[in-house]
């Protein structure tokens, strides 16, 4: 009888170690909103209220739009709703650390796959707790090509704009100075195996109808796809297996600023982003 009960004990002791700790909450708002309302502090209340606060590492606070608008509002509204879940949480909690980004329109692809109810769902901030420190690999990088480490640290869908590759006017061809950035990407790619990422093209100095129709330009449609194409062809003839790269064009549908009035937006707009498809 006394060993039938320790083996119970010992059994109900590792089932409640097992139990999940709370890793992640959702926030929703309506449309163009990014206030905190009271149904939004209720939930955070009772999402906080059984969670060791001194247990979590970090919290990330990511905010995410729809498709309604164009892309730089809605870049601004998602750190908008980012930024006011964050001064809620701290002005009431203490973490380790705390970090807050906003990713504009959440990709119809993963939004799709994952989550029913249309745009209204696409509304959001996610709130997501971290444990444990992610395990960290050590790759040989130079310090230009150091930022790269933040790729594998991304979560699913999170993208990272590759900051110093560069293209010849009008062409698909990529300068001398960003051969380091590819380098570093190949690194990363091959101390990461299971990493596997989209390359998403964009261009610079499209029109305005463009930008706000969405509807793509066929000539920057094909450049911004040779261009990631171009990326593609590079890292798979250095080593990485094609089935872990895919390649998309996006033309002049995304541009991070608007209007493009000096030139500085111009490059920034005309980019590369690595978005991590699995980890």
């Amino acid at each position: 009888m006394k060993l039938k009960l320790l083996i119970l004990l010992l059994i109900s002791g590792y089932s409640f170690s097992q139990v999940k700790k709370p890793d992640s909450l959702q926030l929703f708002f309506d449309s163009a909103k990014f206030s905190i309302t009271d149904a939004h502090k209720t939930q955070l209340q009772s999402f906080f209220k059984d969670i060791k606060l001194d247990e979590v590492l970090q919290i990330r606070i990511k905010g995410y739009t729809d498709f309604i608008g164009n892309h730089v509002y809605n870049n601004k509204l998602s750190k908008k709703r980012a930024k006011a879940t964050y001064i809620f949480v701290t002005n009431n909690y203490q973490f380790k650390a705390i970090a807050q980004q906003g990713l504009g329109e959440l990709d119809e692809e993963i939004a799709e796959a994952t989550i029913e109810g249309g745009n209204s769902k696409h509304r959001k901030v996610d709130l997501i707790l971290s444990y444990e420190k992610p395990k960290e690999v050590s790759v040989s990088l130079t310090r230009k090509q150091r930022y790269l480490l933040q790729l594998p640290k991304l979560s699913i869908g999170e993208k990272l704009r590759i900051q110093h590759t560069n293209f010849h006017i009008s062409t698909p061809n990529i300068t001398n100075a960003s051969k380091e950035d590819l380098e570093g990407i190949i690194k990363i790619l091959k101390a990461y195996p299971k990493l596997k990422v989209l390359i998403e093209g964009h261009v610079c100095c499209g029109d305005k109808e463009e930008y706000e129709s969405k509807i793509i330009n066929p000539d920057n449609l094909a450049l911004s796809t040779e261009r990631a194409k171009n990326i593609y062809n590079t890292l798979i003839k250095k080593g990485i297996k094609a089935n872990r790269l895919s390649y998309k064009g996006y033309g002049f549908t995304r541009p991070l600023d608007f209007p493009e009035n000096t030139i500085a937006i111009q490059r920034e707009n005309r980019r590369i982003e690595l978005k991590v498809l699995r980890k």
